[in-house]
C-alpha cells in the first residue's frame, strides 16, 4: 500500500502550473507557426530576413514552454499515480485488477484536468471523485460482463442437453417428443 499522501496546496499549484503551461504551449506554437509562415512569404516576396530574430525568439519561447509543460506533466503523473494507488488499495472492488485500475485512474485524471477550477473546489476532492466514479463504472462493467457470461454459459448448457442427433441431424428433445406423439 502506498504510504505517500498529497498535500492539497501543492497539488493545486502543480495543476494550475500545468494548465498555464498547456495554454502557453498552444499560444507559443500558434505565434511561432504564424511568424514562420510570414517569414517564408516575406522572404519569397522581398528576399530579406527581417523577421528572422522574432522567429527565433518565438521558437525559443515555444521550446521553453514545452519543456516546462513536460516537467509539470511528469509531476502530475506522479501525483495522480499516488492518488490513484491509494484509492485503488482502499476501495478494493472485486473483479478489477488493481494495476489496471491505477493506470486508468491516472488517465482519467489527465482527461478531467482541464475541467478543474480551483475557485469551485479542492483538487484532491475533485480528482478523488473522478477516480472513484471511474472505478465504480469499471466494477459495474465487470459485474455485468460476468453475469452475461454466466447466463450465456447456462443457455449453451441447456441447449446442449436438449439436442439429440438422429440420422445425422440435430433435433431438440422437445421436437422429438412432440413429433412422436
Amino acid at each position: 500500500m502506498a504510504s505517500e499522501y498529497l498535500n492539497n496546496k501543492t497539488f493545486e499549484s502543480i495543476i494550475q502550473s500545468f494548465q498555464f503551461y498547456k495554454r502557453q504551449q498552444a499560444k507559443c506554437e500558434l505565434i511561432w507557426l504564424d511568424l514562420e509562415e510570414t517569414h517564408k512569404r516575406r522572404r519569397k516576396k522581398h528576399r530579406d530576413n527581417q523577421k528572422k530574430a522574432a522567429l527565433e525568439e518565438s521558437r525559443k519561447n515555444y521550446k521553453e514552454a514545452c519543456a516546462k509543460f513536460k516537467d509539470f506533466q511528469e509531476q502530475l503523473a506522479y501525483a495522480f499515480y499516488i492518488l490513484s494507488e491509494n484509492i485503488a488499495n482502499w476501495a478494493k472492488f472485486s473483479g478489477i485488477d488493481i494495476d489496471d485500475a491505477i493506470q486508468e485512474g491516472v488517465l482519467i485524471c489527465f482527461e478531467k484536468i482541464d475541467r478543474f477550477d480551483p475557485r469551485k473546489g479542492k483538487a484532491f476532492n475533485y480528482m478523488s471523485t473522478c477516480i472513484l466514479n471511474h472505478f465504480r463504472q469499471l466494477y459495474r462493467s465487470a459485474r455485468n460482463y460476468n453475469e452475461l457470461k454466466k447466463r450465456y454459459l447456462c443457455f449453451l448448457q441447456e441447449r446442449f442437453e436438449n439436442i439429440v442427433i438422429r440420422n445425422g441431424r440435430e433435433r431438440s428433445n422437445n421436437y422429438s417428443r412432440n413429433h412422436l406423439e
